[in-house]
């Protein structure tokens, strides 16, 4: 009885541990180029990042939670590949900015054929 105390108290204290590197923010991030999940940043990461590359005629894209400081030096060192970086909760949106911008284009457009 004694060790299962002993065995939840120290459990309860490793869980809590590893919560406290988290900070509460949380950024999209990509598998398998599905960039529609979710991860929660550690406490050194106060923003998130989005990138692409194209490496033989296929589009790679990564996304992330990441400290401004590191997201500036791999803006420094982007060759040929798209980077960017945000602050703010899930600010690295799942969706491109085409994608958005079709979204924002149809709307009005929906609108106006459903109420004239």
């Amino acid at each position: 009885m004694k060790l299962l105390v002993t065995l939840a108290i120290a459990c309860a204290l490793f869980s809590g541990a590893s919560l406290a590197y988290l900070n509460g923010m949380k950024c999209f991030t990509c598998k398998d180029n599905d960039c529609t999940h979710t991860e929660e940043c550690r406490e050194s990461d106060d923003g998130c990042f989005s990138a692409s590359v194209i490496i033989n005629g296929q589009e790679i894209r990564n996304k992330g939670c990441m400290s401004q400081t590191d997201c500036s030096v791999y803006k420094c060192h982007a060759i040929n590949n798209e980077h960017a970086c945000c602050k703010g909760n899930l600010c690295n949106n799942a969706l491109r900015i085409g994608q958005r911008v079709l979204f924002l284009l149809l709307v009005p457009l929906a609108s106006f054929i459903l109420f004239s």
